[in-house]
């Protein structure tokens, strides 16, 4: 084959022609182009979720306890009045209703059948005014839709002794209960 026969031949394979082109070239979108959509605006996959409907409520850990010992006992006068330290709760709620949290206190009878009432017990939220413990649920929060984040409840209780009391061991259930209403 002469040269310009080669020539021809190598110009014919570089520029597609022939029997091996066939397998090697491939084809490459132009990227200057738009890319062309197989369906109109169809969605290549969907992503659902659901938030459910709830109100939660934490609470520490820590019994509660008042502060009752020989040095302040007993107490120069009554009624005297004793503090337990604060509780730290924390309530969520992702409703969109109203929602309430509810405590319940209620006196324990001990093993020798003592029990201090209940009303002798008061509380208070996040430094409000002392409300008297009543023996049924009493709100201490409530809300409407859901709360931007987790909100701080701080709960405080007094035992209020009025110089008729016995020496013992006393015991109060508290009861909490968080409520999404309709």
């Amino acid at each position: 084959m002469n040269r310009a026969a080669q020539f021809a031949v190598s110009l014919a394979l570089l520029a597609g022609f022939g029997p091996a082109t066939a397998q090697t070239t491939t084809v490459l979108p132009d990227p200057l182009l738009p890319p062309v959509q197989t369906a109109p605006n169809a969605a290549d996959s969907s992503v659902r979720t659901l938030i459910p409907t709830l109100i939660a409520l934490r609470r520490p850990t820590a019994p509660l306890a008042f502060d009752i010992s020989p040095s302040n006992f007993p107490p120069a006068q009554y009624p005297a009045r004793y503090l337990s330290p604060s509780q730290e709760f924390s309530v969520f709620s992702s409703a969109s209703t109203p929602w309430t949290v509810q405590l319940e206190i209620h006196t324990a009878i001990d093993e020798q059948g003592q029990a201090i009432p209940t009303d002798r017990l008061s509380y208070r939220v996040n430094g409000g005014p002392w409300i008297k413990a009543l023996g049924v649920p009493q709100v201490v929060m409530s809300g409407v839709g859901a709360t931007p984040g987790w909100m701080p409840l701080r709960i405080e209780v007094a035992l209020d002794l009025q110089g008729g009391e016995t020496g013992g061991d006393y015991d109060f259930d508290l009861t909490f209960t968080a409520l999404v209403l309709p």
